[in-house]
């Protein structure tokens, strides 16, 4: 039996390279319920991401 993957959700997981950091941000803490500002993403020396910084910008410092 061979086991198929679904990837129509993947759309869902994945954040788009023109969203801003912040808005993701504050869709995970919606998702998990967490509270305001508790959610940071980081650039790769550790310092926070602005949140008006491009994921698509991050994901090239991150290379």
């Amino acid at each position: 039996m061979t086991e198929q993957r679904n990837e129509n959700g993947r759309r869902y997981r994945n954040a788009r390279e023109d969203a801003k950091v912040g808005s993701i941000e504050r869709r995970i803490e919606q998702d998990y319920g967490l509270p305001k500002g508790s959610v940071q993403i980081n650039r790769p020396d550790g310092s926070n991401a602005r949140s008006d910084k491009k994921i698509g910008n991050l994901k090239k410092e991150h290379e």
